[in-house]
């Protein structure tokens, strides 16, 4: 398990005393240190299964296959889906060559309420189409078509796809699957579609769609049910102590107690380990502190995960009960 620097030139600066005082008299400094925090990425065993997993489903599909690779990837908010994309697409980057801009990893966000109309306006608007917003329906896919050919399009990845979900009614969108389902049977490239859990249920309504995303892998938040789980959450939490500028404290390193505490501070959940820990090196800048330390932890909750969570309800606090915070009005109620 290691990280990767999210910085462009090299180690973000790990500061002592003296390095505090020039970053506290520096705004822009601080700003760019926690942005750098929130952009870290640890490439822990599940993470690391998923980009083998999207990896795998890009590979089959270039022997250009009747039924190339398709794949679904699911989680909770905040477990990394979308870094998954980001990371993969950034391996594979856009080319651009004499005869146009290959794009070997088409990847996008699909829109909130999606028609047939506005995600193809979405898909052309990444493909470059420069008239992304003109033409029917029928135009626009024949289009998405001919570009997916002439970019060299390998493998398409699309976000969000809880969305086909109508968020009024619950009802699937069975037109935009349907369409979805024309495309990837058309154009025979392999498509990962990555969304929250309740994506299961479009497949469930559409059994083609169904049929050909049966590899499915779902991310969730890191348990800690055992000494072997509390292991692997310890040494995610230390990989990550090691990439910040603030340095912890002892106390943080040696306590596995306060590895306990955050994982109730965090549900054990990517995002919100991220902002925690980005939110705490925030408070020790401003500070001028020289190390992060339970009660700069306990600040960090309150600020960046839950503005309620003080004296017993902050797992930080001497008086917190161990508990998952999962609670109605507490901040991890549904996970």
């Amino acid at each position: 398990m290691h990280s990767i620097d999210p910085s462009a030139n090299g180690a973000m600066p790990n500061l002592d005393a003296s390095g505090m005082q020039n970053y506290r008299l520096g705004g822009d400094g601080k700003h760019k240190l926690t942005a750098g925090v929130r952009n870290i990425l640890i490439e822990h065993p599940a993470f690391a299964s998923g980009i083998r997993a999207i990896r795998d489903c890009h590979s089959l599909g270039l022997f250009q296959i009747e039924e190339p690779g398709r794949l679904l990837i699911m989680g909770v908010s905040g477990s990394g889906k979308s870094t998954l994309r980001k990371e993969y697409a950034r391996l594979h980057p856009r080319r651009d060559t004499e005869t146009g801009t290959e794009i070997p990893v088409l990847h996008l966000e699909l829109p909130a309420q999606p028609t047939i109309k506005n995600v193809a306006e979405r898909i052309l608007l990444e493909l470059g189409d420069p008239l992304f917003n003109r033409g029917s329906a029928e135009v626009m896919t024949a289009r998405i078509v001919t570009l997916l050919r002439n970019c060299h399009v390998e493998l398409v990845i699309l976000d969000e796809f809880q969305h086909f979900i109508d968020r009024s009614s619950e009802k699937v969108e069975t037109k935009v699957a349907d369409w979805l389902k024309y495309l990837i049977n058309t154009t025979k490239i392999p498509f990962v579609l990555i969304g929250l859990r309740r994506c299961s249920r479009i497949l469930q309504s559409n059994e083609q769609l169904r049929r050909r995303f049966c590899r499915q892998i779902v991310l969730e938040p890191f348990p800690i049910r055992n000494k072997q789980e509390l292991r692997i959450f310890e040494g995610l939490i230390h990989s990550l102590l090691d990439s910040l500028p603030v340095p912890p404290s002892d106390e943080f390193i040696k306590n596995r107690d306060i590895i306990e505490r955050v994982h109730f501070a965090t549900y054990g959940v990517m995002g919100y380990i991220m902002t925690l820990m980005s939110a705490a090196v925030q408070l020790a800048l401003d500070d001028g502190l020289t190390c992060i330390n339970v009660k700069l932890l306990e600040r960090a909750f309150c600020v960046a995960v839950w503005p309620n969570g003080r004296g017993s309800l902050n797992p930080f606090d001497s008086r917190f009960i161990k508990r998952p915070l999962t609670e109605r009005e507490e901040p991890f109620f549904g996970y």
